[in-house]
C-alpha cells in the first residue's frame, strides 16, 4: 500500500459550490487540513460539504462559518477526515477571493 502526501488549492467564484477533491478509485484519503483564507476587507461565509461516492446528499462538515476580513481558519482543526474512493469534498464561499488549501494523505489500496 503506497502512501503519498498531496495538496490542492482553489479560489472558487462566489456562491458557487466547487469540487475541491475527489478520491481516486482504489484509494482512500486522510484529509489533514483545509485552511480557508479570506483576503478581502469584508467577512465571508464558508460551507464545506462531503459527498459519499455516488451520492447527491451533502454531509455538511462546516455550515455557513463566518470568516472575518483578512483572516484564516482550519476547517478540520487538527481532527483528520477519512474519505473513501469516489468521495468528493466541495466548498462554497459567499464572496470571491477566498482561498481553500487542502492537505491530505492518499493511500493506494491496490
Amino acid at each position: 500500500m503506497a502512501a503519498k502526501y498531496f495538496r490542492k488549492y482553489a479560489i472558487p467564484s462566489a456562491t458557487t459550490e466547487t469540487s475541491l477533491y475527489e478520491v481516486p478509485a482504489s484509494n482512500s484519503a486522510i484529509v489533514r487540513s483545509l485552511r480557508v483564507t479570506n483576503t478581502e476587507a469584508t467577512s465571508t461565509n464558508v460551507t464545506v460539504n462531503h459527498y459519499a461516492a455516488g451520492s447527491a446528499t451533502a454531509h455538511v462538515l462546516q455550515k455557513t462559518r463566518s470568516v472575518g476580513a483578512i483572516s484564516t481558519f482550519d476547517v478540520f482543526a487538527g481532527v483528520p477526515c477519512v474519505m473513501e474512493a469516489g468521495d468528493i469534498l466541495k466548498v462554497i464561499s459567499s464572496e470571491a477571493n477566498v482561498t481553500f488549501y487542502l492537505s491530505y494523505l492518499e493511500l493506494d489500496r491496490d
